[in-house]
This record gives C-alpha cells, sequence and structure tokens, in this order.
C-alpha cells in the first residue's frame, strides 16, 4: 500500500478516476481469492505474501482517487466539512470490516472459519466494485463562482 499510493497520485494524472477505483477493486479482490487459495494449501507463512500484496497494491491504487472522486463533489467552502466527514466514514468501514472478519475468525463455528472471513471481504470488495461502476464516466465540468450565480 505504500508503494502504490504515491503512485495512484501519477496515475490519476492520466486515467479516469473511476478506472483506478474499479481496478484498485479488482486487484483487491484477486488478492482475497490468492490468499484464500494459497493459505489454504499450505501453512507456511509466506503464502500469505502474493495475496496481502496485491490487497495493499489494490487498496493503495483505489484510496486517492476515492477521496479526490469525493472531494471533488462539493464547493471549495465545504471542502473542510467534506475531508473530516470523509475521514470518518473511511475509519468506521475499516472498523466494521475488521470486526465483521474478526468476529468470524474468533467464533469458529465451522472448520473454514478463515476461508469465511475472507470470503466476506471479498463480497465487500464485488459491492465496492458494483459502486465504482456506477460512477459518471467522466467527471462533471467545474462550474466557477460567477457561473453559478447566473
Amino acid at each position: 500500500m505504500l508503494a502504490s499510493s504515491p503512485a495512484s497520485e501519477r496515475l490519476a494524472e492520466r486515467r479516469p478516476q473511476r478506472t483506478l477505483i474499479m481496478t484498485g477493486f479488482v486487484v483487491t479482490i484477486a488478492g482475497v481469492v490468492i490468499l484464500i487459495a494459497m493459505v489454504g494449501t499450505s501453512a507456511d507463512a509466506w503464502a500469505f505474501a502474493p495475496g496481502l500484496l496485491l490487497i495493499g497494491l489494490g487498496l493503495g491504487v483505489m484510496l486517492t482517487p476515492s477521496v479526490n472522486v469525493v472531494q471533488s463533489s462539493f464547493p471549495e467552502e465545504r471542502q473542510g466539512e467534506i475531508s473530516g466527514l470523509s475521514r470518518s466514514v473511511s475509519n468506521l468501514g475499516s472498523s466494521l470490516g475488521t470486526a465483521v472478519a474478526g468476529t468470524i475468525l474468533v467464533a469458529g463455528l465451522t472448520t473454514g472459519a478463515y476461508a469465511a472471513a475472507m470470503i466476506t471481504l471479498a463480497v465487500t470488495g464485488l459491492t465496492g466494485l458494483v459502486a465504482a461502476l456506477l460512477l459518471p464516466r467522466s467527471p462533471a465540468p467545474a462550474t466557477s463562482q460567477t457561473e453559478r450565480h447566473r
């Protein structure tokens, strides 16, 4: 994630935000699938590496553009409020995701508790991908203050 986040700024200059968000979700979901497959067949700690690497790359690619999409949807005078709300919702989502996956793991109701937790995260990722598909293909043109008052 640390490697792909700075690169996403440069990618955002060349690619549409929607494309980067969708690519991030696809790479993240692929990482979860690889994580389930490799960890299920090997008890080695290195089995986690490829899936976690893809998850980190996917999240890093999608986080910057998703914040840009949210914040660019509001006028400049509301940016402080939107920034705070965006961070709060992001932290809430991270906390809920960790709580849901952790609950499934700790409950251990089935022998496949780890797979169940990862599948839950993959389904959540698919929901995010569907939401990203609903984003407009190109951003609405920005209007200046004088055009809004006409």
